[in-house]
């Protein structure tokens, strides 16, 4: 999870330049588009006023040619186009508006040809009207007198006009759409240059960042490594001075004090043996006596707890069992123990003896526990210790660095290079078990 949720840290900056890339990348295609419609829909208003242009014109010639035909020949069918363009001219005057969309003059240009094309129809109806009422003469010098000719000659030349300007305005806008095209591909290009250049530098610095990260670990991790060895080795040290100084003063307490308790007892047997007749001084001496007594057997528990000399001369299995049954006796219940043979460096087997003296110390003091079992063996490859009680127990989540000596006893396992494990709830009891590496340990 925790890695998962560093990811997206390190992807935030390369989500914000997707989302502000698409949202470029969408504005400029938006504005393309617009620009395109917009082209297109002025493009096909003026395609169609050209198409209603020529639909006026055709009209227009329809009229005339029925004139035309109606004055030679003097027939009524030659009347039926001349109406029907009549009335679709002055019925859809909007056909005049597709004009008025073409440039700036195109609204007074509409109504101006609108009004030609009015004039020409009158003219054209005015003909006709002479020749129904039989003043034939009259229509044809009409017809002669060019004024027809002229107007039409004049739309023509409006409708080449507005027709040029149309067509001019067509290109502008053909030109228009391929430019936004253009536009939008280069702006499309040149967006994801940029975007594939700036994420390659982008993830070429964090590629960078990583190398740093990971240089900058490595060399904590040496540096953590080298600390931690210098610490193992003070700790052993430490532990190597302290128990030297108990072995000094072990042999100390055991060939001075004892020699000096071992002369007083002498002297107090010898007292004994010239005061034979003094009941009163024989009961001092044996109150002296057991004094020196007591001494002596405070004197050796205490040589015992400062240098075990079972552990030397018997060895650890010994050593283990005796101090088991020791701790037993004061606890008021045997202590269950599955303890085999190991071969272990000295230094290892004083520690191991040392470790089981804790715990035991700490049972006795905080567990309240009334079933102990102890057992040490050994693998082809590991020695293995496991201490467990049914006593109280302790939340492992509470318990606060160094308490009920348990600091002391990691120290020691780790200065063998080992490793200790803790289970432990309230109620449950303890276990504790520790690994040691034979190739670390061994004799």
């Amino acid at each position: 999870m925790k890695k998962r949720f560093e990811k997206l840290l390190r992807l935030r900056y390369t989500v914000g330049i997707l989302i502000g890339s698409a949202l470029v990348l969408a504005a400029v295609g938006e504005f393309a588009y617009q620009r395109t419609v917009g082209t297109l829909r002025s493009g096909i208003a003026l395609t169609d006023a050209r198409v209603g242009s020529a639909r006026i014109l055709q009209l227009l010639s329809d009229a005339e040619a029925a004139r035309l035909g109606y004055l030679l020949t003097g027939s009524a069918l030659y009347l039926a186009p001349l109406e029907q363009a009549e009335r679709e001219l002055r019925g859809n005057k909007k056909v005049f508006d597709f004009i008025a969309l073409i440039g700036p003059t195109g609204p007074q240009d509409s109504q101006q040809i609108y009004d030609m094309a009015m004039l020409k129809f009158g003219e054209i109806g005015h003909t006709v009207a002479l020749a129904k009422g039989g003043d034939e003469e009259g229509a044809l010098a009409l017809l002669r007198s060019g004024e027809g000719k002229r107007r039409m000659a004049s739309m023509r030349a409006h409708f080449d006009a507005k027709f040029a300007e149309a067509a001019k305005l067509q290109a502008d806008a053909r030109q228009t759409i391929f430019d936004a095209l253009l536009f939008n591909r280069a702006a499309v290009l040149l967006l994801s240059l940029v975007i594939a250049v700036g994420l390659y530098w982008y993830w070429g610095r964090l590629k960078q960042l990583d190398r740093e990260t990971h240089s900058r670990q490595q060399l904590l991790e040496t540096v953590v490594a080298q600390k931690t060895s210098e610490l193992r080795t003070l700790a052993g040290y430490l532990q190597t001075v302290r128990e030297d100084e108990k072995s000094h003063l072990a042999r100390e307490l055991h060939d001075e004090l004892g020699g000096l308790l071992t002369a007083a007892k002498l002297t107090l047997a010898r007292m004994r043996i010239k005061l034979a007749g003094d009941a009163d001084m024989l009961e001092r001496i044996e109150q002296v006596g057991s004094h020196l007594s007591a001494g002596i057997a405070l004197k050796r528990r205490i040589v015992e707890d400062l240098r075990p000399s079972t552990l030397s001369v018997l060895g650890l299995t010994i050593a283990l069992d005796s101090l088991c049954s020791e701790t037993g006796r004061s606890l008021g219940f045997p202590i269950t123990t599955a303890i085999a043979e190991v071969h272990l460096s000295p230094d290892a087997e004083l520690g191991v003896y040392r470790i089981v003296q804790e715990a035991l110390t700490n049972i006795g003091k905080y567990a309240e526990a009334s079933h102990i079992s102890i057992e040490l063996r050994e693998t082809p490859a590991e020695v293995l210790l496991d201490i467990q009680d049914n006593g109280n127990g302790f939340d492992l989540a509470t318990l606060e660095p160094g308490q009920h000596g348990l600091a002391g006893m990691r120290f020691r396992v780790e200065s063998l290079s080992g490793t200790m494990t803790m289970h432990s709830a309230p109620g449950e009891g303890v276990r504790i078990a520790v690994r040691f590496l034979k190739t670390q340990v061994s004799a």
